[in-house]
């Protein structure tokens, strides 16, 4: 809303300056010309500030300069004070590096304008002041769409995380528990042929099925007990994508000697937390998760490191 807002500010006290000094064309002229472009300058505000690109953004931009332009006849120099919004449009609509070409492009043609139109005294002034006002309301709606865009790439990632934990999962269930119960149902079945000829195999088959019935669900109960023990690999690893995901250089230390391979949910909800503290933090830019072993048990601790402010 800051940058829309400001897009918006800034043309209207250029209007306002025109109305007060123009002598020489109408202030109703400008008035219909700034209502013409103005709507799809902000269109292209918004956009952008959302991390996206409109539709149809090169006709819209191509409108936009036929109305500032060719009105600059009509309303002499002092319309030129409108040219940095289609300076910022141009920015945000072009590919690069055409767009950085385009926008040196109209900001160095305002002094040339301002002279045949009469009003060398302000070439000067218009070249600057078109750079000034164009440059900051594009790196504002840049650091905008750059934040929407940061933040979508962490929801992505944490999704990614979650769709391979997944297959993970879905896969050992397969090859463990899918296998076994493929076991029994073929043991069933074939108790169930042979209980009609050979009661005796049949009991065999039944006495096969029943251990295979238990062992299947000792392996499903080890294997619920893993789930519900986070692995300590799988942690740090997502920890340490969405830190750097974030901008942040993660550096994780594990004591010598072998370690757990599970994290008990007390330390993986820590870790969670302390994560969540570094991603709002804007000042951090470089953290170290320290895995440490006490009297055999684990802690982490996750710190922000010296040197790490802007």
């Amino acid at each position: 809303m800051g940058a829309v807002a400001y897009s918006v500010l800034i043309p209207l006290v250029e209007l306002w300056r025109f109305a007060l000094t123009s002598t020489d064309a109408p202030a109703l002229g400008a008035v219909l010309a700034t209502a013409a472009y103005l709507p799809l300058h902000v269109r292209h505000v918004y956009h952008a500030a959302q991390g996206t690109r409109p539709r149809g953004a090169g006709w819209t931009v191509a409108a936009m300069a036929a109305v500032i332009v060719g009105a600059v006849p009509y309303l002499g120099a002092l319309w030129l004070g409108q040219f940095h919004a289609l300076a910022v449009s141009v920015l945000i609509v072009v590919r690069r590096p055409w767009s950085f070409a385009l926008f040196g492009t109209i900001v160095a043609a305002q002094a040339p304008l301002a002279i045949v139109l009469g009003r060398p005294d302000m070439a000067p002034f218009f070249t600057i002041a078109g750079a000034l006002k164009g440059l900051p309301v594009f790196l504002l709606i840049w650091l905008v769409g750059a934040v929407r865009r940061l933040h979508a790439a962490r929801g992505a990632l944490a999704d990614r995380a979650v769709a391979r934990e997944r297959l993970r999962i879905d896969e050992e269930l397969r090859h463990t528990v899918g296998t076994a119960l493929e076991s029994i149902a073929a043991r069933g079945r074939r108790a169930g042929a042979l209980a009609p000829h050979d009661r005796r195999a049949s009991e065999n088959e039944l006495r096969a099925l029943a251990g295979d019935s238990r062992r299947t669900l000792a392996e499903t109960r080890r294997l619920i007990r893993g789930y519900q023990n986070t692995s300590l690999d799988a942690a740090l690893d997502t920890a340490v994508t969405l830190l750097s995901a974030a901008g942040i250089e993660c550096r994780v230390v594990l004591p010598d000697g072998d370690v757990p391979d599970t994290l008990d949910e007390a330390l993986h909800s820590a870790l969670r937390t302390d994560v969540a503290r570094l991603l709002h933090d804007d000042a951090v830019r470089r953290c170290a998760i320290v895995v440490t072993r006490h009297d055999g048990r684990l802690r982490l601790e996750v710190t922000a490191e010296p040197g790490d402010a802007p």
